[in-house]
């Protein structure tokens, strides 16, 4: 048995890497939100897909900003957006992003570029025929994070026919956010699920 002073040593240790994990997950509450975005014509012209919604806190602060766009979006001030569709997810605070895109997983390779392997960028290809059905790199994408599950889906897909192939003409997206007290950690969690082949544009 340890003395006196050794156990209410340890029992100290033990209570302040408890409220340090406490500390950890302990994100502010979101209120769900749930919006549609339709794009249309965008084979004819180069076009932007903007789209933009907060997530509210259940005091009623605004805790997170989505903001999506394409390849022809020139302000690079939260994030280089390229694709066909890209969305991003900061932290907000008196008016303005306070971290980098939280729908980036911890990995080096998503930490350091705006597009490797981030499946918040969306290329018309990773919709198409079979690339559609990948788990979390298709038409539907998860994202675990703060106390929050986000979701982007795709739908309602129009083609056309060009000289080089077909081309997305129109598509809508559902973003959605709904809270997760189990989504404990400071970015995007890593999925489990396989990369699909790079012929689906990953």
């Amino acid at each position: 048995m340890l003395p006196f002073r050794a156990s209410a040593c340890v029992s100290l240790i033990v209570a302040s890497l408890l409220a340090g994990v406490r500390a950890i997950v302990a994100w502010p509450p979101v209120l769900p939100v749930h919006k549609t975005y339709t794009f249309a014509h965008l084979a004819q012209s180069k076009r932007d897909t903007p789209a933009r919604m907060f997530v509210m806190g259940i005091g009623g602060d605004t805790l997170y900003r989505i903001e999506c766009h394409n390849n022809n979006y020139d302000n690079t001030y939260d994030m280089t957006y390229s694709g066909d569709f890209q969305c991003g997810l900061w932290a907000w605070a008196r008016g303005e992003i306070t971290t980098g895109d939280l729908f980036a997983d911890s990995s080096k390779d998503q930490q350091t570029s705006d597009w490797l392997v981030n499946r918040g960028r969306m290329l018309a290809l990773q919709l198409s025929d079979q690339c559609s059905t990948y788990p979390e790199y298709g038409l539907v994408r998860h994202f675990r994070t703060r106390g929050m599950l986000v979701t982007l889906q795709f739908g309602d897909l129009r083609w056309s026919a060009s000289s080089s192939g077909r081309q997305l003409d129109e598509f809508t997206v559902d973003i959605s956010v709904a809270p997760d007290p189990s989504a404990v950690t400071a970015t995007s969690e890593t999925i489990p699920e396989k990369m699909p082949p790079r012929g689906c544009g990953w």
